[in-house]
């Protein structure tokens, strides 16, 4: 689960485009799979996994590492997988549709990658 959230990260970070999405974001979002919890900090346009946390998580994502990898690889929608079951996220709906946006322009376009 980890290597899928640190290549996400990855993806983020070289994304100029994607970064204006979290330039105001103040996030404590907490990811929690049948196997690990992971704390991502999402603040003034940086995102980062937080060892510990500094304050209670203002988001939670909760379910199994299939549906979470789906997510962090931009496969399935934050909310579709929310409304099947896969997931349970407890955030405000303004959040929630800032993280789908998030997690889904991370998906590669395959089309690209054969041209590069």
């Amino acid at each position: 689960m980890l290597d899928v959230i640190n290549t996400f990260l990855l993806i983020v970070r070289g994304r100029t485009d994607i970064l204006p999405l979290i330039e105001q974001a103040d996030i404590q979002l907490q990811i929690n799979s049948e196997q690990q919890t992971i704390l991502l900090k999402i603040k003034n346009g940086a995102i980062s996994i937080e060892a510990e946390k500094d304050n209670l998580p203002n988001v939670t994502i909760s379910g199994h590492q299939s549906a979470l990898t789906l997510l962090f690889e931009g496969k399935e929608k934050l909310r579709i997988l929310q409304k099947n079951g896969a997931l349970k996220v407890t955030a405000p709906l303004r959040t929630t549709l800032m993280l789908e946006s998030l997690f889904y322009l991370v998906k590669a376009d395959p089309q690209l990658a054969k041209i590069i």
